[in-house]
């Protein structure tokens, strides 16, 4: 007899961890595979009295057929055991939907993708102001492996070309610091040189210093400057500004009153703060000398001056005698006088009249060097920004500015524009988190967008009162979302209509009337949205229902500078950049995202880099009728060049040039070239209806060929600015055109420059575009039946 513990225990009994992910919890749910379940059959069956006597020796034994089948079962019934109990699991979930359909449990709603947003710098046209309305599209290049992006204006804005952009006055740092040992200065107004004295006026307080180095400096403004550097560090007073500094220096040389000169002059050079000086000095109270002593100076302020004589010579009596040394007469000669200056200034000197013939005295001093007030190069938050060109009120309402520096790195920051103190206040509480770099330039015109690309009046269905629930798919995918203070911290950009009537986006049903006009909308694992109604007002039968939303979302942001395309050009605008990346996108809530954030919420209940930039730039420069960018060999420059062929007056070409190349890096190979006229002629022959004027369809064949056209790109079919540089006229073009004319019965001939247009398209020469002439000036070369 068997022992039972020589048989293994199978199954075994399950032991399953919580937070097991997929696969292990399919291992560790399988009880076992075909063999298992094999031998834990026979085991069994050994085990069993009654079946001493069946040994299934045969091959094709029923009893052994029997037991496979059944491990057979057992283990299909084991696998897919595990596996359904797998997508009871987040973590363990595989099949598409099922994760969605888990956290609808618990009543949450997985987080969609979501669009970024951007703040773009809009530099107008021309001197009005010019109106955007809402929905006006902008597109990115392509950027890090991604496709093209499409921003959309949230809000209608107006745009001032006044307030295009300015350049930042650098910030003034007049203060000086305790101790300096050296000042930029005008290098034109210099007057002195290494070696020599100088005094420093501090706006009354007087400091000496010896010229170390005068050395040109290269300032990131460009302004020419000198650094005047000393010998010794200076020590300045408190307060003192650059702007109210002047430097001293040069005046003429004397010397002291020597004391004992004369016999019985007693009065000393140097008594307290009166000085003798051994010459008249033309000097005035308010005056400054400097006083230098090998090595040492001393500047002081003149208080007062007293003119002074000193006799270097008394009066000398000399007497005449005769022949025989006999006094006849005497002759007086007049004292030797000298005119000397007695100056008394603001502090005695720290020296002695033992000293006075070591001492000497500079007057009078005059400005040798003009002062230039330090410019920081770079602009932080706290500093104030002055605009001096903001000279005209802004005509519209500025409440967001954009600030870009030299390096192109920028700041977003609300604020507004005063003309009448010309400075640009801002928003404080806004934190920069950078530092920009001097010059910096300030645009006016700031639009804000988001990400998504329009879609309108979409029909998505038709309603049907007799059905309880009713989902409609949009066309376009993913639905754009943003982000906005609301609960779920997004809201969405789809509209919908049911037979005209607005009805209106809810989490939820739960809690709805049978008569609310409601809905929902959910994604699904391929990102297409899904919108229920039926959980609160039915949808009437035979109602329309169309939606009108925005499509594009994701964590991919185009960077700083890569949002610069207009969808469609708009009159006045010449461009739009984006000076910073664009921000606030994210990918739909991953697997991994719901299986971490769907647990917790049931705990809480609750920024021109392409061909096209270039043409649509170039095109909307006023006197432009049309442009065109291509890639072309540059024969001079031996490399391949973006060309920019306009049509337009020839001094129309230094305005384009300099507007594309403000817009491009600045080693962008470009040419602009003005394309010149090609003369052309066309003569069409068609087939009017007997019931259609032939005036009347005459003319209208005229306006689909030649029609003049009210923006750039548009017009008949012929005209320049249709056509565009190097543009080709296809005969199957003029044939649809011609055609489309009601009245048209069939086109009989086209002739091109007086030969049959045989060809499928006719093209200009290089750097050309055809001409057909002017209907306005009588100059048109288009005959149709052979009206002019």
């Amino acid at each position: 007899m068997t022992c039972p513990c020589d048989i293994a225990l199978f199954p075994q009994p399950l032991t399953i961890p919580a937070g097991l992910g997929t696969g292990t919890l399919q291992k560790a749910r399988a009880l076992g595979i075909f063999p298992d379940w094999r031998r834990s059959i026979l085991a069994a069956i050994a085990a069993e009295p009654t079946l001493d006597a069946w040994r299934a020796r045969e091959k094709h034994d029923l009893g052994l057929m029997l037991v496979e089948m059944g491990a057979y079962v057992f283990d299909v019934c084991a696998f897919y055991d595990a596996l359904v109990a797998g997508e009871a699991f987040l973590d363990s979930a595989q099949l598409t939907g099922a994760q969605r359909r888990l956290v609808a449990l618990l009543g949450y709603v997985p987080r969609p993708a979501v669009g970024s947003r951007a703040w773009l710098a809009a530099i107008a046209e021309g001197q009005r102001v010019i109106s955007l309305p809402r929905g006006t599209a902008f597109g990115s290049g392509e950027f890090n492996g991604n496709p093209p992006q499409v921003f959309e204006l949230d809000a209608a804005t107006n745009l001032d070309p006044r307030i295009n952009r300015f350049t930042v006055d650098r910030v003034a740092m007049d203060a000086i610091p305790a101790s300096i040992q050296s000042l930029l200065v005008e290098p034109a107004s210099v007057r002195v040189r290494v070696g020599e004295p100088v005094v420093l006026d501090f706006g009354g307080t007087l400091r000496t210093a010896r010229i170390s180095g005068l050395a040109p400096l290269a300032l990131r403004s460009r302004a020419p400057a000198l650094r005047m550097s000393f010998s010794t560090a200076v020590a300045v007073p408190a307060g003192a500004k650059y702007s109210t500094l002047t430097v001293l220096g040069g005046g003429g040389s004397s010397g002291l009153w020597k004391l004992g000169q004369i016999g019985g002059d007693t009065e000393t050079a140097i008594s307290g703060s009166d000085i003798l000086l051994e010459s008249r000095a033309n000097a005035r109270a308010g005056d400054i000398v400097l006083f230098i002593k090998g090595t040492e100076l001393e500047a002081r302020r003149i208080v007062s001056t007293i003119e002074r004589q000193r006799t270097l010579l008394a009066t000398l009596t000399s007497t005449i005698k005769d022949a025989g040394n006999v006094v006849i007469g005497s002759v007086e000669s007049p004292p030797v006088t000298q005119a000397i200056s007695r100056i008394s200034v603001d502090s005695p000197l720290s020296w002695s009249s033992t000293d006075a013939a070591k001492i000497v005295v500079r007057h009078p001093l005059s400005v040798v060097a003009r002062v230039l007030v330090p410019m920081k190069d770079t602009l932080a938050q706290d500093d104030p920004i002055s605009i001096p060109a903001l000279i005209d009120p802004p005509r519209v309402t500025v409440s967001r500015l954009l600030l870009e520096d030299v390096h192109q790195e920028g700041v977003a920051t609300a604020g507004s524009l005063s003309a009448t103190t010309h400075t640009a206040a801002i928003d404080a509480g806004e934190e920069w988190g950078k530092t920009l770099t001097a010059p910096v330039t300030l645009h006016g015109n700031v639009l804000e967008v988001s990400r998504g690309e329009s879609v309108v009046g979409e029909q998505l269905g038709v309603g049907d009162a007799s059905r309880a629930i009713q989902t409609f798919k949009l066309g376009k995918k993913p639905l754009t979302y943003l982000s906005a203070p609301t609960p779920s911290g997004i809201k969405t950009t789809l509209s919908i209509r049911v037979g005209g009537v607005l009805w209106h986006e809810v989490e939820s049903f739960y809690g709805k009337k049978e008569t609310d006009r409601v809905y929902i909308v959910r994604q699904d694992d391929a990102g297409d949205s899904h919108v229920t109604f039926g959980g609160g007002a039915r949808l009437p039968t035979g109602a329309i229902v169309t939606a009108d939303y925005r499509f594009g979302a994701g964590a991919a942001q185009p960077p700083a500078g890569s949002i610069s395309q207009l969808a469609k050009p708009v009159v006045g605008v010449n461009s739009v950049r984006n000076v910073l990346p664009a921000f606030g996108g994210a990918d739909a809530e991953s697997s991994r995202e719901l299986a971490t954030y769907a647990p917790r919420s049931a705990l809480l209940l609750g920024r021109a880099i392409s061909l096209p930039d270039l043409e649509a730039a170039a095109t909307t420069t006023p006197g432009v009728q049309a442009a065109r960018a291509m890639w072309r060999w540059d024969e001079p420059g031996m490399r391949a060049v973006a060309q920019i062929q306009y049509i337009g007056a020839a001094s129309l070409r230094p305005a384009i040039h300099a507007r594309l190349r403000a817009l491009c890096e600045p080693d962008a190979p470009i040419s602009v070239t003005q394309s010149l006229p090609q003369v052309a002629s066309m003569r069409i022959e068609i087939d009017i209806l007997p019931d259609f004027p032939a005036d009347d369809v005459i003319a209208a064949t005229r306006e689909a060929l030649y029609g003049k056209p009210d923006l750039p790109g548009t017009g008949g079919l012929l005209r320049a600015e249709r056509l565009g540089p190097e543009g080709v006229v296809f005969l199957s073009h003029i044939a649809a055109a011609v055609m489309g004319v009601a009245g048209v019965a069939g086109l009989r001939g086209v002739t091109f420059d007086g030969t049959p247009f045989l060809h499928y398209g006719r093209k200009p020469a290089l750097g050309h575009f055809f001409d057909f002439g002017d209907p306005e000036a009588g100059t048109s070369r288009l005959v149709i039946n052979g009206v002019a």
